[in-house]
């Protein structure tokens, strides 16, 4: 299954000078990112880290900041229209390293999903396959750990994580290897939330800061020490603690499904999503919050609930005006009405089509 990442060994073999990394804005992206900045350090090439303006895309503006790079590494951004990337190729030693649906891209291309349909591999999980190929994966291993458990995708790639209690038990402690557990009681669960905070509270500026801190250091315990990173931590608890308030007066409830809307000034929806189903355990959670003209909603499952979440959201998407994709574990859509949507879900015939 490894021989899928051969695009990225041709890659850092042809690459020469300096590298621009170019990433999305959540835990998976800021560690694929960081373990391919190591690697490019290691290999004496110049790495460059860029953050997208947008998080699904490279879009226009970034697009046109990496025209006077000779290699570009783009990683976790599944959603860049296929001429922008194809234009961009053109004359760019260009690598794509990404798990979501593929696309028809011009360039080196690492997916593993061209390979098997169904497989879940977050990008963080991909670039440690990828280091390893090169030197020993020990020091990043905790970076690539916690980019996977941040898109919920330990369970299915427990040989990083049994690796990561061998080397460093204290991140993983008496846990089980799932997702849910490691998220909420290992302390490799905690870094992946000290991250997420970053993102939560400063947007563009906190992924940078955090994407920079994991780069550039030297062990987990640089990011558990940063002051910064601390304070914004303890502000996402706080934050929470007010939501689950608004969230009993104000979450709709139809059959199956839960819609809830974040009114907070803080990006909370997916770190909120993410804690909602060990709480809703039977049922298909909607986090929607409001973003310029449009609503972003982010889509989990309740612990007990089996539901193929990348094909509900496909669902929805071909009904009303929003757009979306994801995984089975975890999804998320852009809707241009909160409205439409739960209109949608009170449909009975949808539902059944929903849940199969």
């Amino acid at each position: 299954m490894e021989d899928f990442t051969r695009p990225a060994i041709e890659f850092f073999k042809k690459a020469k000078g300096e590298i621009a990394i170019v990433f999305g804005h959540d835990d998976d992206s800021i560690a694929s990112s960081s373990v391919f900045f190591k690697l490019a350090k290691k290999l004496k090439l110049k790495p460059k880290l860029i953050v997208s303006f947008q998080n699904f895309e490279v879009d226009e503006k970034t697009a046109k900041k990496l025209e006077k790079f000779k290699n570009i590494l783009i990683t976790d951004i599944g959603d860049t229209p296929e001429e922008r990337i194809n234009k961009l190729s053109r004359k760019k030693l260009l690598l794509i390293v990404d798990h979501h649906l593929p696309k028809k891209y011009n360039c080196l291309y690492v997916n593993p999903r061209l390979v098997k349909k169904e497989i879940y591999m977050p990008a963080s999980y991909i670039s440690w396959l990828i280091y390893k190929q090169f030197f020993d994966s020990k020091e990043i291993e905790w970076i690539a750990a916690f980019g996977t458990l941040g898109d919920f995708g330990a369970e299915e790639n427990k040989d990083l994580f049994l690796s990561l209690k061998k080397n460093f038990p204290e991140l993983i402690g008496e846990n089980k290897i799932k997702d849910r557990v490691l998220f909420e009681r290992s302390l490799i669960g905690k870094i992946a939330k000290m991250i997420d905070a970053c993102r939560i509270f400063e947007g563009l500026k906190g992924v940078k800061y955090a994407s920079k801190v994991v780069a550039n250091s030297k062990s987990y315990k640089d990011v558990l020490n940063d002051r910064k990173i601390r304070n914004l931590y303890k502000k996402l608890n706080t934050e929470f603690k007010k939501e689950l308030k608004r969230l009993n007066k104000n979450k709709i409830e139809i059959d199956d499904f839960l819609i809830y809307e974040i009114k907070s000034k803080y990006n909370l929806k997916s770190s909120f999503a993410s804690y909602l189903p060990k709480i809703f355990k039977n049922k298909i959670i909607f986090v929607a919050q409001k973003s310029n003209s449009y609503y972003e909603v982010s889509v989990r499952r309740g612990l007990k609930r089996k539901d193929d979440l990348s094909k509900i959201v496909s669902e929805i998407t071909k009904s009303i005006r929003a757009k979306g994709g994801g995984h089975p574990t975890a999804a998320g859509m852009r809707v241009e009405d909160l409205k439409e949507l739960i209109e949608f879900l009170k449909n009975k015939k949808k539902e059944k089509t929903l849940l199969g």
